[in-house]
Protein backbone atom coordinates (compact mmCIF):
# COMPACT_ATOMS: atom_id res chain seq x y z
CA UNK A 1 0.00 0.00 0.00
CA UNK A 2 1.10 2.92 -0.51
CA UNK A 3 2.01 6.49 1.81
CA UNK A 4 -0.25 8.68 0.17
CA UNK A 5 -3.89 5.79 0.24
CA UNK A 6 -2.63 5.67 3.72
CA UNK A 7 -1.95 8.91 4.45
CA UNK A 8 -5.90 9.49 2.83
CA UNK A 9 -7.64 6.60 5.13
CA UNK A 10 -6.08 8.56 8.32
CA UNK A 11 -8.26 10.86 10.14
CA UNK A 12 -5.85 12.88 11.37
CA UNK A 13 -4.85 13.74 8.04
CA UNK A 14 -8.10 14.40 6.82
CA UNK A 15 -8.59 16.73 9.25
CA UNK A 16 -5.41 18.52 8.12
CA UNK A 17 -6.33 18.65 4.89
CA UNK A 18 -9.67 20.19 5.72
CA UNK A 19 -8.41 23.28 7.80
CA UNK A 20 -5.79 23.89 5.14
CA UNK A 21 -8.55 23.96 2.54
CA UNK A 22 -10.69 26.60 4.90
CA UNK A 23 -7.71 28.66 5.73
CA UNK A 24 -6.94 29.18 2.05
CA UNK A 25 -10.62 29.97 1.30
CA UNK A 26 -10.65 32.33 3.80
CA UNK A 27 -7.74 33.88 2.68
CA UNK A 28 -8.71 33.98 -0.88
CA UNK A 29 -12.16 35.52 0.68
CA UNK A 30 -9.84 38.61 2.18
CA UNK A 31 -7.97 38.37 -0.66
CA UNK A 32 -11.57 38.96 -3.20
CA UNK A 33 -13.10 41.52 -1.04
CA UNK A 34 -10.33 43.80 0.03
CA UNK A 35 -10.36 45.86 -2.89
CA UNK A 36 -14.11 46.54 -2.52
CA UNK A 37 -13.44 48.05 0.77
CA UNK A 38 -10.84 50.49 -1.06
CA UNK A 39 -12.68 54.09 -1.43
CA UNK A 40 -11.79 55.02 -5.27
CA UNK A 41 -10.26 58.69 -4.11
CA UNK A 42 -7.94 56.66 -1.51
CA UNK A 43 -7.05 54.12 -4.54
CA UNK A 44 -5.82 57.26 -6.63
CA UNK A 45 -4.10 58.52 -3.81
CA UNK A 46 -2.62 55.25 -3.49
CA UNK A 47 -0.81 55.26 -7.20
CA UNK A 48 1.06 58.65 -6.13
CA UNK A 49 3.17 56.83 -3.75
CA UNK A 50 3.22 59.01 -1.29
CA UNK A 51 2.57 58.18 2.81
CA UNK A 52 -1.23 58.99 3.34
CA UNK A 53 -3.80 60.11 6.09
CA UNK A 54 -6.47 56.81 5.74
CA UNK A 55 -9.71 56.94 8.03
CA UNK A 56 -10.18 53.10 8.85
CA UNK A 57 -13.92 52.72 9.37
CA UNK A 58 -15.42 49.64 11.42
CA UNK A 59 -19.00 48.10 12.02
CA UNK A 60 -18.07 48.79 15.61
CA UNK A 61 -16.63 50.61 18.19
CA UNK A 62 -12.87 50.10 18.15
CA UNK A 63 -11.12 49.03 21.24
CA UNK A 64 -7.63 49.01 22.42
CA UNK A 65 -6.71 46.00 20.21
CA UNK A 66 -7.64 47.64 16.98
CA UNK A 67 -6.13 50.87 17.78
CA UNK A 68 -2.67 48.73 18.75
CA UNK A 69 -3.04 46.31 15.81
CA UNK A 70 -3.40 49.37 13.42
CA UNK A 71 -0.09 50.75 14.94
CA UNK A 72 1.53 48.47 12.32
CA UNK A 73 0.22 50.21 9.41
CA UNK A 74 0.68 53.80 10.38
CA UNK A 75 0.27 56.34 13.11
CA UNK A 76 -3.25 56.71 15.64
CA UNK A 77 -4.25 60.15 15.10
CA UNK A 78 -7.31 59.57 16.70
CA UNK A 79 -10.76 57.66 17.17
CA UNK A 80 -13.68 58.94 16.24
CA UNK A 81 -17.09 57.14 16.30
CA UNK A 82 -15.94 53.50 14.38
CA UNK A 83 -13.33 55.09 12.82
CA UNK A 84 -10.14 55.02 13.18
CA UNK A 85 -7.28 57.80 11.69
CA UNK A 86 -4.23 56.84 10.67
CA UNK A 87 -1.01 58.86 9.10
CA UNK A 88 2.22 58.12 7.56
CA UNK A 89 0.38 54.96 5.90
CA UNK A 90 2.65 53.25 3.13
CA UNK A 91 0.46 53.24 -0.04
CA UNK A 92 1.92 49.30 -0.39
CA UNK A 93 0.24 48.88 3.03
CA UNK A 94 -3.39 49.89 1.93
CA UNK A 95 -3.97 46.56 0.76
CA UNK A 96 -3.09 44.62 3.54
CA UNK A 97 -5.43 46.84 5.89
CA UNK A 98 -7.93 45.86 3.68
CA UNK A 99 -7.69 42.31 3.87
CA UNK A 100 -8.06 42.52 8.23
CA UNK A 101 -11.53 41.17 8.08
CA UNK A 102 -12.74 43.50 10.58
CA UNK A 103 -12.09 46.65 8.57
CA UNK A 104 -15.25 47.72 6.75
CA UNK A 105 -14.28 50.65 4.91
CA UNK A 106 -10.94 52.21 4.01
CA UNK A 107 -10.73 56.40 3.50
CA UNK A 108 -8.99 58.99 2.42
CA UNK A 109 -8.83 61.13 6.17
CA UNK A 110 -9.14 64.59 5.47
CA UNK A 111 -9.76 66.40 8.75
CA UNK A 112 -11.63 70.06 8.69
CA UNK A 113 -7.94 71.88 9.63
CA UNK A 114 -6.46 70.66 6.50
Amino acid sequence: MTLLRRLSRSTAFRTIVVVLVLALAWQVYLTVRAPGRIAPELAVAVEEGQPLRVSVALDFPPERFHSLKLQSYGHVMGVEDNRIHLRSVRPESVAALAKIYWVDRLELYEDDAG
